[in-house]
Order: structure tokens, then sequence, then C-alpha cells
């Protein structure tokens, strides 16, 4: 995306937002398509969490901090994510397919106002209020960290059937 140059030009912010979460879902399904279910589901060690539950999360996290500055009444079972059990491709892929609708559908309501805005995201509580812009810098971090979970796990599951 060209960055405008020169103090007549403006960035437009839920643009710049809606195609870092775009490039983010793109780089989600490749990842989700390049690995086997197995892979998917593999859980590398105790406390860890398979690519299909970062995945899901990711999405979860992104949902519940797009619409909360969007306005929306979001309700979000946070812990659920992490309790899918095995979950399949194209179950996987409807969900990025999902956020990918969402986004385009609030883009509109991201306005300048609202990203200035301080709200809260619902599984925070009131007292974690801040303005929208640093929510959502904060979920494409989160995001960006959970994808390097998510690589590292691929790694893992296929060093499973090779000696190192």
């Amino acid at each position: 995306m060209p960055v405008p140059r020169g103090p007549e030009k403006r960035v437009d912010t839920s643009a710049a937002v809606v195609a870092l979460f775009q490039q983010l879902h793109d780089e989600i399904r490749d990842l989700v398509r390049s690995v086997d279910h197995a892979a998917l589901n593999f859980i590398p060690c105790p406390n860890a969490n398979s690519i299909a539950t970062i995945v899901t999360h990711v999405l979860g996290s992104e949902a519940e901090t797009i619409g909360t500055i969007a306005g929306l009444q979001i309700e979000r079972d946070r812990d659920a994510e992490f309790h899918r059990g095995d979950q399949r491709r194209e179950s996987l892929l409807r969900q990025v397919d999902e956020a990918d609708a969402a986004l385009t559908a609030l883009q509109p309501r991201l306005t300048a106002e609202r990203l200035a805005s301080v709200v809260s995201l619902p599984t925070l509580g009131p007292a974690e209020g801040r303005p929208g812009v640093t929510w959502i810098i904060g979920n494409l971090g989160h995001a960006r960290e959970h994808m390097g979970h998510a690589t590292l796990t691929r790694q893992l599951s296929e060093c499973r059937s090779q000696p190192i």
C-alpha cells in the first residue's frame, strides 16, 4: 500500500486497518492450506496450542476489537476458542472468510471519531479503556505474535517424523 507524502495527503486509517487485517487473513489462509489435517491440530507440548486453535483465537480477538471499536455490542467466549478440539481446514477457511466479510461491513463505522474514542473490550472490562486505534494496533501486534507461534508449530509438526 503506497504511503501518501506531503502535508496535503491524508492516510485513510480505516482503509489501512482493513488492508492490514486482510493481509493477515491471506497469510492465515496460506498457512492453513500449507499443512494437512494432522498438522493443523498438532499440539507440540502441554499448555501449547494447535495452529487451528491459534487461528480461531486470533480471529476471535480481532472480531471483538473491530466490532467494539465499530460500536457493536460484542459477546465473546474467549475460553471456548481454546477448547474447540479437532478442526478441519474448511472450517478454518470459513472463519477467515467471515472475518474478511466483517471487516468490509464494518469499515464505514471505523471513523476517525471512533478510532479516537476511548473504549473497553468486553473481555477486559471498563477499567481497561483505551483509544480505538490503540486497540487496533495492539490487536495487529497480537495477531502477528500468534502467527509466529503458528509458524513454529508447523515447523515442530514437520520435525516429528524427521531426525534433527
